[in-house]
């Protein structure tokens, strides 16, 4: 992570002191408000055998608002980059058998194999750094792909097991029975285990339908899990959103 950061770093001074000098450079950047709607969720980095089925999936009313700006370099090629508030939620109910998950059921903590259902609930408000190579097919028309560097202001994960039952510390443990209601469930909340810091791929696509309104598709695939390293408590999860949206040409 701190390679990466670091890389980042140097190709955005790099790219700032190329052009500070030429004025002429700067006269050609492209800068666009844009306005998105996002949809996505957290997603194991398997489908494992233990997520039988979904019961219901809520991807939340989820937006991104943006200022991004397009450097030309030569020929057809541009750097693209710019800041972003992205605001992503989901809640998914599952159908779990052999599901290994650490729990709370009123003033007892319990950890072991799980069999029935599963809520996730998940909040995070990030502020996004793209950083990607963007190719002109056209004036109207752009392909964009590299990565983002993202930081978390605000995370959330929580849920609970509920209608099953959890075989404490092994397949072959105490059967402990789970219920519907607070205090019979086995509750969960994860906030203080998650990354701040998140980082991956970014692809996008541009269509400028007038001089100054466009349309745009974006998808970011997160390559740094959701949770700490030394967590262990769920399965590995991965952030991954799509967002389609308008964008307005400032300059």
């Amino acid at each position: 992570m701190i390679n990466i950061k670091h890389t980042i770093a140097i190709i955005v001074i790099a790219a700032l002191t190329a052009v500070s000098g030429n004025a002429s450079v700067l006269d050609s950047v492209n800068v666009d408000a844009r306005l998105g709607y996002v949809v996505g969720g957290t997603i194991p980095t398997h489908m494992g055998r233990e997520i039988r089925g979904i019961n219901r999936f809520d991807p939340g009313l989820n937006f991104m608002v943006s200022l991004e700006g397009s450097l030309p370099l030569k020929s057809n090629w541009s750097i693209h980059t710019g800041l972003r508030y992205e605001l992503g939620s989901m809640d998914v109910d599952s159908r779990v058998k052999n599901y290994d998950i650490e729990v709370v059921r009123g003033d007892e903590s319990l950890a072991g194999i799980f069999t029935g259902n599963v809520r996730i609930r998940t909040t995070q408000r990030r502020i996004t750094l793209p950083i990607q190579a963007q190719y002109d097919f056209s004036p109207q028309f752009k392909l964009r792909g590299g990565l983002f560097l993202g930081w978390l202001t605000n995370r959330r994960f929580w849920g609970w097991a509920y209608d099953g039952y959890l075989r404490e510390g092994t397949p072959v443990g105490a059967k402990i029975e789970m219920g519907t209601e607070p205090g019979d469930r086995g509750d969960f909340d994860f906030d203080k285990n998650m990354r701040h810091m998140q980082w991956g791929l970014d692809v996008g696509a541009d269509w400028q339908f007038t001089r100054r309104w466009g349309l745009f598709a974006e998808l970011t695939y997160g390559f740094s899990g959701l949770f700490k390293s030394d967590f262990h408590s769920v399965q590995t999860l991965r952030p991954m959103y799509g967002s389609l949206g308008i964008s307005y040409r400032i300059k």
